[in-house]
């Protein structure tokens, strides 16, 4: 069938469906669908050293932390996916609700349904690695990348496993999972309709469910870090900074990057900006790997910090405030940058922002704050 068809019955039947019955979610997979489950998580807390921040901008956070979940991963059979996200539901009806971004959404008509009669059989072990946000640079690697972990060493293990991505995203995906010795053959392209899995790896996005701080247990980062490490070349021309650029995103665009950028090259000399876009990926890793100071504005374009170590990093947040305890995307990626090793400073928003959420940060306030800052990086960082 065509897969436009396909999508539109899938939109159609979700909306009848969901008006007409609640969905029945379970915590628990039904027995007789439950092959295994496994404790890959437990919950924790990790907290940074945020010296360095607080010396920068004269502030009292000398430390900053963020906690995880308990989590469990799966082997499920005869299970059912629905849509291009895969919400995996169970004969009898019952969806899994185990997902944070599941749990969180209200609006069941957004969650598709199966459609039986138009499923399309999938032997299996295959493992999930679809889901909502997964077609973002970013949240693939903080998200879906960890939840590939806990299955990997099965993954090699047994030739029969696929693994099951978002439409639209194999291409690009690929080239992250070959970091993991999975080559483009193991990899299977989900479609928008309901699929029939004999057997299904399955484990939820590992970050707590309130989303605080968009992370989870350090040691799944760290361990995507060590798969997508590159080597450097010799010699390889390493920039003194980089400047990751946001100018080529759909919105939450940093208007007055360049204006940045050229104040930049006033204190540090040799800056770099950069479009991911505009470079491969082993390019891209290189360059987070080898340049002494990072800058940016959260999104994927500065993902790859996770990839920096011993850096100077200047994250700015279109956020206008932090708040203790709320979801904060510029925390994480501070975060982020400190679980590196990095120095490592966030500056929220200061000017407004128009309909896209695109913004401009005020000139003379960078300069400043980075030049107190690579003032400090240079003398130590205060590293006792």
């Amino acid at each position: 069938m065509n897969a436009k068809l396909t999508r539109k019955i899938h939109d159609w039947y979700g909306g009848i469906a969901s008006s007409l019955s609640r969905l029945k979610r379970v915590e628990t997979p039904p027995e007789e669908f439950l092959i295994e489950e496994w404790q890959i998580q437990k919950a924790g807390e990790h907290v940074f050293d945020n010296r360095f921040e607080a010396e920068v901008l004269g502030t009292a956070e000398t430390t900053t932390r963020y906690g995880w979940s308990d989590a469990s991963a799966f082997r499920l059979r005869n299970v059912r996916l629905a849509g291009g996200t895969g919400q995996v539901y169970f004969q009898n009806g019952e969806i899994l609700n185990v997902d944070p971004l599941t749990r969180r959404e209200t609006k069941e008509r957004v969650l598709r349904r199966p459609v039986p009669s138009l499923a399309q059989r999938v032997g299996g072990p295959l493992v999930h690695l679809c889901g909502q946000n997964s077609e973002n640079h970013g949240h693939f690697i903080l998200d879906y990348l960890p939840k590939l972990m806990p299955f990997l060493e099965r993954f090699h293990a047994d030739p029969r496993a696929h693994i099951l991505v978002s439409p639209g995203t194999k291409k690009w995906q690929c080239r992250y999972l070959s970091r993991f010795g999975i080559p483009e053959d193991r990899v299977i392209e989900a479609g928008y309709g309901t699929l029939e899995v004999d057997e299904l790896w399955y484990a939820p996005i590992l970050h707590a469910e309130d989303g605080v701080a968009k992370l989870s247990d350090p040691e799944n980062h760290l361990a995507v870090r060590d798969a997508l490490a590159v080597v450097l070349p010799e010699p390889y021309d390493a920039p003194l900074c980089i400047f990751a650029s946001r100018l080529d995103a759909p919105n939450k665009k940093l208007l007055n990057e360049e204006r940045l950028a050229e104040r930049a090259r006033q204190i540090l000399g040799d800056v770099r900006s950069i479009k991911l876009s505009e470079h491969p990926l082993e390019e891209q890793l290189r360059l987070f790997a080898s340049a002494t100071v990072i800058i940016g504005a959260v999104g994927q374009n500065l993902t790859e910090v996770l990839c920096a170590s011993g850096k100077l990093v200047l994250v700015m947040t279109v956020e206008e405030q932090i708040v203790p305890g709320k979801r904060s995307w510029g925390r994480a990626y501070h975060n982020l940058a400190l679980l590196g090793g990095n120095k490592a400073v966030l500056l929220n928003r200061d000017t407004p922002w128009d309909a896209d959420r695109n913004w401009s940060f005020n000139e003379e306030r960078f300069a400043d704050v980075l030049s107190r800052s690579w003032k400090l990086f240079q003398q130590g960082g205060l590293s006792s």
